[in-house]
């Protein structure tokens, strides 16, 4: 990745998998909306994503996550390590933007996956405690995953890296993740770039004020 931005984009198998558990989701979610989430069964979704029941598993643990459809990767330990040996060595604004490629692929500026998401917690508000449940265990470990960034980056180091530093970066890259992907379009470069141009402006702005 150091010499490519590209290295930053999922591999085959990732985005292979990102296919499978967007197309469960979809499947998911069209069903809950014809027929309720409760009467929605697991069978029923993964024969409408054409998968076996036991594939259904493999990306998501409940029907109602998968009707939220969250489409970024597994963030287990292994798989966050891995990431971050992947943006080992680059400047921690665009270690962590490439970190959030990683991790949510194109989600990040999916317009219509946020519309789908709100529109099945409107109609199903009990989705919504399971909703902050997977916000807040994604938070922890992207929020973790940062402070590695930053520990491991000289112009920080272990005690510049505290828990509200890294919140404070990890929350300007994802906005401006959104922002630029709005804005910038869909290349992974240009967003790339918009967004680490405008941390480093914002950053030059406050420490000259």
């Amino acid at each position: 990745m150091h010499d490519s931005a590209s290295s930053s984009e999922p591999g085959l198998r990732d985005r292979k998998r990102r296919a499978t558990r967007r197309r469960i989701a979809e499947a998911a979610r069209s069903l809950a909306l014809e027929q309720d989430v409760d009467r929605t069964t697991i069978e029923q979704i993964a024969a409408r994503a054409d998968v076996s029941p036991r594939t259904f598993f493999n990306y998501f643990e409940s029907k109602e996550d998968a009707v939220l459809g969250h489409t970024e990767l597994d963030l287990t330990p292994e798989t966050l390590d891995a990431h971050l040996t992947a943006v080992a060595g680059e400047p921690a604004a665009l270690a962590v933007v490439d970190l959030a490629f990683l991790v949510f692929g194109d989600s990040f500026g999916d317009e219509h996956e946020r519309t789908a998401r709100k529109e099945v917690i409107v109609r199903f508000p009990q989705l919504m405690r399971r909703q902050v449940t997977r916000m807040t265990t994604v938070a922890e470990a992207m929020t973790g995953a940062v402070r590695t960034v930053l520990e491991r980056d000289p112009a920080w180091g272990p005690e510049a890296a505290t828990p509200q530093a890294a919140e404070m970066l990890l929350g300007m890259c994802m906005t401006g993740l959104r922002s630029s992907a709005r804005h910038e379009g869909s290349d992974p470069d240009d967003v790339r770039a918009a967004v680490v141009a405008s941390i480093r402006d914002t950053a030059a702005r406050i420490a000259a004020g």
